[in-house]
C-alpha cells in the first residue's frame, strides 16, 4: 500500500511518514505549496531531522495551497480557484490518503476520498475551530457566505472520510458530534525520538550550549509559545481558551529561587510569542533575570537535543476541560524528562476515553505548584530521573512507534 500522507503542519506528518518506514510502509510527504511559510517557516522536515538525506527520496513538493483560496479562488487577488485535473494531477497514484488541513474538502473536488483525518486545530480547522467560528459572528454576510460554502466543503470530505481520529475531548469533540462524524480517540504520533543527535558533530551553539549547562544543578526549559497577558479586549472565555500562563512558571521559578538560594539553576525560555516582552517585564520585576536565559526560537531538532541536556521539560497551563497537552508536552515525554503541565483530565476520564492511564505528568494548577516541584526535586532528584525514564516508556507504548501501529492497522483494515 502506498501512503500519501498530504500537509506538514507542526511537522506531524514528517513523523508519521518516519515511523510508518520504519514500520516497513511505503510512506510519502506530499508538501503544501504554503507548508513551512511564514511564522510557521519552523515546521519544515529540514528542522525535523539530522538525517536529511535518508528521508528526502520520501518528500514531494506540490504546488497546491491549504488554504480556502484554492477551493474558491479569491476576487481580491484576481486568483481562480484550483481545478480538479491540477490536484489530481498533483495527488494521484496513492493507495490510501492521510491528511489534515482543508484536504478533505480539497481532496474531494477532485474525487480523492480521504482515508484518514486528524485535525490539528481545536475545534476542527474550517469546521468549528475558534476562529471560524468567529469568522460567522463578525464578518458581513457576502463574507460568510463564501467562506460557509468552504466550510460545508470541508464537512462534506471530513463526513466521507474512512477513519477520522481526534484526542481532544473539548471543542474538536463537539464539533465531530455537530457534524455527525464518529471519530477513533488515539492522538497523533508527532514527535519521532528515534534518531541520536551527532555527538560528535554538534552545531557549535548546541556544543556550547551543553557545556555551560553542565555548571547547574536544575536546568529547566520551556519552549511553549509565550502567551498569557490580558488584554481589556479578552472576555473570560478567551482568556480561558487561548491563554498558556507562561507567568505561572516565571512566578513559581522566581519563589523557588526566593526559598533555595544556594541552588544553581536556571530556566531556559525561547522568544517565541506575542507576550515575550511581557515575559522580560516580569522577569526583571523579580530580580530573576541572572538565573534565566532566552533563546531564539528554535527547530524542533534542536529542541529534543536541548531537552537532554535539561533535567525538567515545561508544556502548558491553564484550565479547559478535555484539552490534552500539545507539541512542547510531546517533545518532553518523548525526551525522557518529567512534565510540567497542568491536566485537564482525572485518571479515570482519561482512561475512559483512550483505554490507558496517564502518563507521570507534574500535574499544575497554580504557580505553588510549581514551586513545589522544583523543591521536591532538589531533595530528590533520583525519583524525578525515574519519573522521566517513566514518562518515555509511556511515550513508546501510547504514542511514538507504538501508536503510528495503531494508524496502520486502522489504514489495513
Amino acid at each position: 500500500m502506498k501512503i500519501a500522507l498530504i500537509g506538514n503542519m507542526n511537522n506531524n506528518n514528517f513523523a508519521i511518514m518516519r515511523y510508518f518506514r520504519d514500520l516497513g510502509a511505503d510512506a510519502h510527504l506530499l508538501l503544501w505549496s504554503n507548508d513551512g511559510r511564514g511564522d510557521m517557516d519552523h515546521f519544515s522536515p529540514q528542522d525535523d531531522t539530522w538525517e536529511m538525506g535518508r528521508w528526502k527520496p520520501y518528500i514531494h513538493q506540490t504546488s497546491v495551497a491549504n488554504n480556502v483560496t484554492t477551493l474558491l479562488g479569491d476576487l481580491r487577488q484576481l486568483k481562480l480557484p484550483t481545478s480538479a485535473g491540477k490536484i489530481r494531477r498533483e495527488f494521484s497514484g496513492y493507495d490510501a490518503y492521510i491528511c489534515s488541513g482543508y484536504a478533505p474538502a480539497i481532496l474531494a473536488k477532485a474525487g480523492i476520498r480521504t482515508d484518514l483525518f486528524y485535525p490539528y486545530a481545536i475545534g476542527v480547522e474550517g469546521a468549528g475551530d475558534r476562529g471560524t467560528r468567529a469568522y460567522f459572528k463578525t464578518r458581513s454576510r457576502w463574507r460568510r457566505a463564501i467562506v460557509g460554502i468552504a466550510r460545508n466543503w470541508q464537512i462534506a470530505g471530513i463526513q466521507n472520510a474512512r477513519h477520522c481520529l481526534n484526542a481532544e475531548m473539548g471543542l474538536t469533540r463537539q464539533t465531530f458530534h455537530e457534524i455527525g462524524k464518529d471519530f477513533s480517540p488515539l492522538a497523533i504520533p508527532m514527535v519521532y525520538n528515534r534518531e541520536v543527535p551527532p555527538a560528535a558533530d554538534l552545531p557549535p551553539s548546541l556544543g556550547e550550549m551543553k557545556r555551560h549547562l553542565a555548571g547547574y544543578e536544575l536546568r529547566i526549559l520551556s519552549h511553549a509559545r509565550h502567551l498569557w497577558v490580558r488584554g481589556p479586549a479578552n472576555s473570560a472565555e478567551a482568556v480561558k481558551m487561548h491563554l498558556k500562563y507562561n507567568d505561572w512558571l516565571i512566578r513559581g521559578f522566581a519563589r523557588f529561587l526566593a526559598n533555595n538560594s544556594s541552588v544553581r539553576a536556571l530556566l531556559l525560555l525561547l522568544e517565541y510569542g506575542e507576550d515575550v516582552q511581557a515575559s522580560k517585564h516580569l522577569i526583571a520585576e523579580l530580580g530573576i533575570g541572572a538565573n534565566v536565559m532566552w533563546l531564539p526560537k528554535m527547530s524542533r531538532k534542536e529542541i529534543l537535543c536541548l531537552l537532554g541536556f535539561c533535567d525538567i521539560g515545561v508544556g502548558q497551563f491553564g484550565n479547559e476541560r478535555g484539552l490534552l497537552w500539545g507539541g512542547t508536552g510531546w517533545e518532553v515525554l518523548a525526551s525522557g524528562r518529567p512534565l510540567l503541565q497542568t491536566l485537564n483530565f482525572t485518571n479515570d476520564e482519561y482512561r475512559k476515553f483512550f483505554g490507558h492511564d496517564l502518563p507521570p505528568i507534574l500535574d499544575v494548577k497554580c504557580p505553588d505548584d510549581i514551586t513545589r516541584y522544583l523543591e521536591d526535586f532538589t531533595r530528590d532528584r533520583v525519583k524525578y530521573i525515574a519519573i522521566g525514564k517513566r514518562s518515555k516508556e509511556w511515550f513508546e507504548t501510547n504514542n511514538g512507534i507504538g501508536l503510528a501501529k495503531k494508524w496502520l492497522d486502522l489504514l489495513n483494515e
